[in-house]
């Protein structure tokens, strides 16, 4: 035997026997092979030195006083550290088939009947000791993964989820069924206001799962960002992941545009659930089920894949969720199932707090059965995301002095830029990222371009929509007609091969801020302006006017706005201040 103080630098051994004989023999052998004996006299001994000094190896005989091996082996191993195996190998006169099993029983790892010989015991030990070698290194292994996957896991919540926007606002929940969730929830500001949402579903779940997160979140943030439409970013996104992730890793999701201006929604349900639109009542005005595969799963977007348009009240709730919800099991094996959940939405409208409400739920449904897979629910709320612009309007002409006249002397701007687009470009091409990142490049990135991309945006549409493809506002009169808009614009652009929109910008400096001058000119058949201002003053202030609302937002942000050659061109100055 040796010193406890010792016994930090070899494996520890403990040997129970009530035998002093065979028990200096094993040590004697165990000591030959590398080890520090201790010795305990019977059972209770041994659990009270096994707890005292957590051994690397336990000999016990069978066979002894106070308690027997058996017994001590029991509460040896409910004691034990699992995080560490500690082998115990049994000792004993019986070769009987009896024996074996209540050794197995109790916990035992192995047996050796006597008579052994030397050579035959520590060929045992070796044997045993490689299994607990083994062991060990994967438990360090399994930490180290833990540790990896805590790390991803604080990134996804610390740096990718932390990000998001309007986090004060949107509901949400997010259980995973392991230490990492393949479940992602991302939300972003678009340049004119609106709000990009996106609730997404790796393949399984754990680290693995969410390999794709971290550049899934970096091409939503950049190109919502820049403006680019849903369906733009939903087709990057698609080809990124593609083209990353394993054949058999990919992404259900479902991306939404909540527009405030427009009291509209854009949605696209890729392989997720069923998608809601819920009154403030509670009741379902919408289900907007999967309409496209997985995203990752083909190389391009199914040619006839489209974003729905859905109108909304202000004071609707979008809902999304993952298919952990509905596909929770209780201890009958039944699923928790839309019904449910959909009561449970119901029940937390009525109670303020859906995401809470739907969580209770669905624990209370479970009886506490393992969670089978990740479990998340976004609620979006469809008003108050209208952006706080700085209104051209507020900009007061007496501080920018004599430099504002500067401008109606006819003196040429600092600089300008154009660009045409022409024939299947103007399906294929959205200009107002291109135009911002040319802005970007001269002037510098400052938060109110947010207005100028807005003006830039809704001009731009007018002019392909209205102009080039001849699209007449009157069919966003009603819900339905809003959604038949849409696919009328998608089937004139898909059959465009004529036509233009060219873009001029034109900047005139100030000491005290600065002008921009956006002229668009489309080839379009041209419209009577005056009578269409008129009719749209004269339209009822109800819920059904749905359109119009995109110009009211340019007059609000430019200082003027002017329509020329019938309604071809159109000319918005933007002004600021610093």
């Amino acid at each position: 035997m040796t010193a406890v103080g010792t016994m930090l630098d070899n494996k520890l051994a403990l040997v129970v026997d009530d035998s002093i004989t065979q028990s200096r023999v094993l040590s004697h052998l165990l000591t030959e092979e590398g080890y520090q004996v201790i010795s305990a006299v019977n059972g209770l001994d041994a659990f009270e030195k096994y707890v005292k000094y957590q051994p690397d190896l336990v000999l016990m005989d069978i066979n002894m006083p106070v308690m027997n091996g058996y017994d001590a082996a029991r509460k040896i191993k409910n004691h034990s550290n699992h995080d560490a195996l500690c082998p115990l190998v049994f000792i004993t006169n019986e070769s009987t088939d009896s024996a074996y099993i209540k050794s197995i029983e109790a916990g035992g790892d192995g047996i050796l009947v006597r008579p052994f010989s030397h050579q035959v015991f520590k060929a045992k030990i070796k044997s045993i000791q490689r299994i607990s070698d083994l062991y060990s290194q994967l438990k360090r292994l399994q930490q180290e993964q833990d540790t990896d996957a805590k790390i991803a896991e604080k990134l996804m919540s610390g740096v990718i989820e932390a990000r998001n926007f309007g986090l004060d606002r949107i509901g949400t929940v997010k259980k995973a069924a392991a230490l990492f969730s393949g479940d992602i929830q991302l939300s972003a500001l678009c340049p004119n206001g609106d709000v990009n949402v996106l609730l997404g579903d790796f393949t399984g779940h754990g680290l693995r799962s969410s390999i794709g997160a971290l550049p899934l979140a970096e091409t939503f943030r950049a190109m919502t960002g820049k403006g680019f439409s849903l369906l733009e970013i939903i087709t990057q996104i698609n080809t990124q992941l593609f083209n990353l992730l394993p054949a058999d890793l990919f992404l259900a999701a479902t991306f939404v545009t909540v527009s405030s201006h427009e009291e509209s929604i854009y949605i696209l349900n890729a392989g997720l659930p069923d998608a809601y639109v819920f009154s403030e009542e509670g009741a379902i005005k919408h289900k907007i089920a999967s309409s496209h595969p997985p995203i990752g799963v083909v190389s391009t977007l199914l040619s006839d894949t489209q974003v729905s348009v859905v109108s909304v009240h202000s004071s609707d709730r979008v809902i999304l969720l993952s298919d952990g919800i509905v596909e929770a099991r209780n201890k009958l094996d039944q699923m928790y199932d839309y019904q449910r959940f959909e009561r449970a939405v119901i029940k937390g409208i009525d109670r303020g707090d859906v995401c809470r409400n739907v969580l209770a739920s669905v624990e209370s449904f479970c009886q506490g059965m393992e969670q089978e897979d990740d479990i998340s629910l976004v609620d979006i709320p469809c008003d108050g995301w209208q952006q706080n612009y700085a209104l051209a309007s507020q900009v007061d002409d007496s501080v920018l002095g004599e430099n504002l006249t500067s401008i109606y002397r006819g003196l040429p701007p600092v600089w300008e830029w154009r660009l045409s687009l022409t024939g299947k470009s103007l399906a294929t091409v959205n200009p107002i990222p291109i135009v911002m990142n040319q802005i970007y490049a001269i002037e510098g990135d400052k938060e109110h371009w947010l207005s100028l991309q807005t003006i830039l945006t809704e001009l731009f549409v007018n002019s392909l929509d209205h102009g080039v493809l001849g699209l007449s506002s009157d069919l966003k009169v009603s819900p339905e007609g809003f959604s038949e808009y849409y696919r009328e614009r998608k089937s004139r652009l898909k059959c465009l091969d004529s036509g233009f929109v060219d873009i001029l910008l034109e900047y005139y400096p100030l000491t005290s801020g600065g002008r921009l001058k956006v002229i668009i000119k489309d080839s379009g058949n041209g419209f009577d302006v005056v009578e269409l201002f008129k009719n749209n003053v004269e339209l009822p202030d109800s819920d059904m006017t749905l359109y119009g609302r995109g110009i009211e937002l340019v007059e609000q942000l430019a200082e003027s706005l002017e329509y020329f050659d019938d309604g071809r061109t159109v000319e918005a100055s933007y002004l600021w201040a610093k």
